[in-house]
C-alpha cells in the first residue's frame, strides 16, 4: 500500500528523488520538501522543493531564457515567442509541465500559456523546449503603449514573475515523497535577448504602424482600445467598490488515512465564496468544503485501498477581501481566517449527494476501477455562515433565461487560490452562454475561482462558477438559500 511503504522509505527515497532531479547534499535535499501551498489546480496537492540558496544567493534559474521572438500583432494584442533551454542536472529527469504567474516584460504585463508538452532533462547538455512558450500582451491592459513602443527597438528585455516546474515521478519516488507531484518553484528576473524584427524590416514596419495608429488618439483602433481600457478602469473601480467587499477566499484542508498503518496524507482545495445575505450567509461549490467527493484519485485510494477521510481532520478557513494571507515561512496564515475549527465559520447547508459512476485508470499501477464520485452539476453547492457585522451581499438576479451565446459577463474571484501574499479579488470578462439551468464561460477556472459568482453589468450574480468552464446558475442555487 502506498501510504504504509511510504513510512518505511520515505527518508532514503526523498533524498535520492531530489538528488536526481537538482545536483545539491542529500540532507538539505529532506529539509527542503515540503507540503506546497496552493498551486495552478492540475498540480494541487504537489509537494514544494524550493531550490537550495547558495554563498547566501538565491539558487540559479535552471532554465535559461534564450530569447523573446515576434509572432504576430493586430490592434488587440502583441504574440510573442519566448525560448527556453534548461541547464543539465544531476541526474536525468522529466519535465511534464511548467506553468507561469504575474509575470511582466520591463514592467508590462504578459500571459504565458502554460507549457503542457512532456520532455526530458539530460545530466550531461543543456535540453531545448520542445517549442517555445506561447506569449501575449493585451494593450486593452495597459495604460499607456508607450512602454510597448519601447519595448520594439531594445535588444534586451527583463522578464519577472513566478513559474513552477512540475517533474514527474515514478511510482516509487510517488511513495517515498507521499505525494503523486513534486514542484520547484522558481522566480523570474531575467536578461532576455528580445529578437522581435531581426533581419525583417517588413515586419519591423507592420508593427510601428499599428503602435502608431493605436497611440494616435483620432484614430479608430484608438479610440476602440481607450474605450475597452476606460470600461475595464471603471469597472474594476465601480464594480469592484461593490463586489470585492463580499468575495472571501476559502481553503479546506483534510486528511487521509490507513486505519491499521496510522500513515495519513493531508490534501488542500481552495476556492471563493460570497454573501447573498445581510447576516453572513456565503455561497459556494460542495468540492471547496468537501473536495474528496470530487477527487477521482482521493477516491481511488478510499474506495480501493480502503483508506478513510479523517472527519475530526476537516477544517474550511475563510479571508475577506484585503486580509493579509501568508504567514512566516510563505504557508497561508490559518490562524487569522474564520474557520469551522474556531467556530466563526460554519457550513449550514448542502443539497443531498447525487453519485455517479466513472471508469477510472489509476497512473501507479495501472489498475483500472470504477468510481463512484458526486456528479456534477446542480448539487455541487454549499451554503455557509460567517460570524461578524456590517455585511455586503451581493444582489442576485432575477433570471438568466435571457442570456444568449457570447453575453459579457464578469467573473470575481481568487485565481490560485492561497498562493497570494494577500486576499486580492480579480474581477475578469468572459462569455457565457446559458444551456439548460448551466452557463457555460469560454473562460476554463483557474484554481481557486471555484464558488465564484459571475456577474452582469449591473453586479447581478446571475451564476456561480462549478468547474472547468462550467457554471450553476442562481436561480438553482437560490433553493439553497432561506
Amino acid at each position: 500500500m502506498i501510504l504504509a511503504l511510504s513510512i518505511l522509505s520515505r527518508s532514503l527515497l526523498l533524498s535520492a528523488l531530489v538528488w536526481r532531479v537538482i545536483a545539491f547534499p542529500p540532507s538539505v535535499a529532506a529539509q527542503q520538501a515540503e507540503p506546497a501551498a496552493q498551486l495552478p489546480e492540475e498540480i494541487r496537492g504537489a509537494k514544494v522543493y524550493q531550490l537550495p540558496a547558495k554563498g547566501g544567493q538565491p539558487a540559479p534559474n535552471p532554465a535559461v531564457y534564450k530569447s523573446l521572438s515576434f509572432r504576430d500583432i493586430n490592434f488587440d494584442r502583441l504574440l510573442l515567442d519566448l525560448f527556453i533551454t534548461i541547464r543539465p542536472v544531476n541526474r536525468g529527469a522529466t519535465v511534464q509541465r511548467m506553468y507561469f504567474q504575474d509575470v511582466r516584460v520591463s514592467g508590462i504585463p504578459i500571459h504565458i500559456e502554460t507549457f503542457a508538452q512532456e520532455f526530458k532533462l539530460s545530466s550531461k547538455d543543456p535540453v531545448d523546449l520542445p517549442s517555445p512558450l506561447k506569449c501575449s500582451i493585451l494593450f486593452a491592459d495597459l495604460d499607456s503603449l508607450a512602454p510597448v513602443r519601447e519595448m520594439v527597438d531594445k535588444d534586451k528585455i527583463l522578464i519577472t514573475g513566478q513559474s513552477f516546474i512540475e517533474v514527474k515521478l515514478n511510482t516509487l519516488e510517488k511513495a517515498a515523497l507521499r505525494t503523486k507531484l513534486l514542484v520547484i518553484p522558481v522566480t523570474l528576473n531575467e536578461q532576455v535577448p528580445l529578437n522581435l524584427f531581426q533581419g525583417n524590416p517588413l515586419l519591423h514596419l507592420t508593427a510601428d504602424t499599428i503602435l502608431e495608429t493605436l497611440a494616435n488618439p483620432s484614430s479608430a483602433a484608438a479610440i476602440n482600445m481607450a474605450k475597452e481600457h476606460l470600461a475595464k478602469l471603471h469597472q474594476d473601480q465601480t464594480l469592484g467598490a461593490k463586489v470585492n467587499p463580499a468575495l472571501y477566499l476559502l481553503y479546506t484542508e483534510y486528511v487521509v488515512h490507513d486505519p491499521k498503518s496510522k500513515a495519513l496524507e493531508k490534501f488542500g482545495q481552495s476556492g471563493t465564496g460570497f454573501l447573498v445575505s445581510a447576516d453572513g450567509k456565503l455561497l459556494t461549490t460542495k468540492r471547496v468544503v468537501a473536495p474528496w467527493k470530487f477527487d477521482p484519485q482521493v477516491d481511488f485510494l478510499l474506495e480501493h485501498s480502503h483508506l478513510e477521510v479523517d472527519q475530526g481532520s476537516v477544517k474550511t478557513y475563510a479571508w475577506p477581501a484585503g486580509a493579509k494571507l501568508t504567514a512566516a515561512g510563505g504557508q497561508p496564515d490559518l490562524q487569522s481566517a474564520l474557520s469551522t475549527e474556531k467556530r466563526t465559520l460554519k457550513i449550514l447547508q448542502m443539497p443531498p449527494d447525487q453519485m455517479t459512476q466513472q471508469d477510472y485508470l489509476d497512473p501507479d499501477s495501472e489498475e483500472r476501477a470504477t468510481l463512484h464520485l458526486h456528479a456534477e452539476g446542480e448539487s455541487d453547492l454549499a451554503l455557509l455562515q460567517v460570524s461578524g457585522t456590517g455585511f455586503h451581499p451581493l444582489p442576485l438576479a432575477s433570471t438568466a433565461a435571457n442570456l444568449a451565446s457570447g453575453s459579457q459577463l464578469i467573473l470575481g474571484s481568487y485565481p490560485y487560490g492561497v498562493s497570494q501574499p494577500q486576499t486580492d479579488p480579480r474581477l475578469l470578462n468572459v462569455k457565457a452562454g446559458l444551456e439548460g439551468t448551466t452557463l457555460t464561460m469560454d473562460h476554463a477556472m483557474d484554481p481557486g475561482e471555484t464558488g465564484a459568482p459571475l456577474l452582469n453589468a449591473e453586479g447581478e450574480v446571475v451564476a456561480l462558477a462549478a468547474s472547468g468552464n462550467q457554471c450553476i446558475s442562481i436561480q438553482v442555487a437560490r433553493k439553497l438559500i432561506p
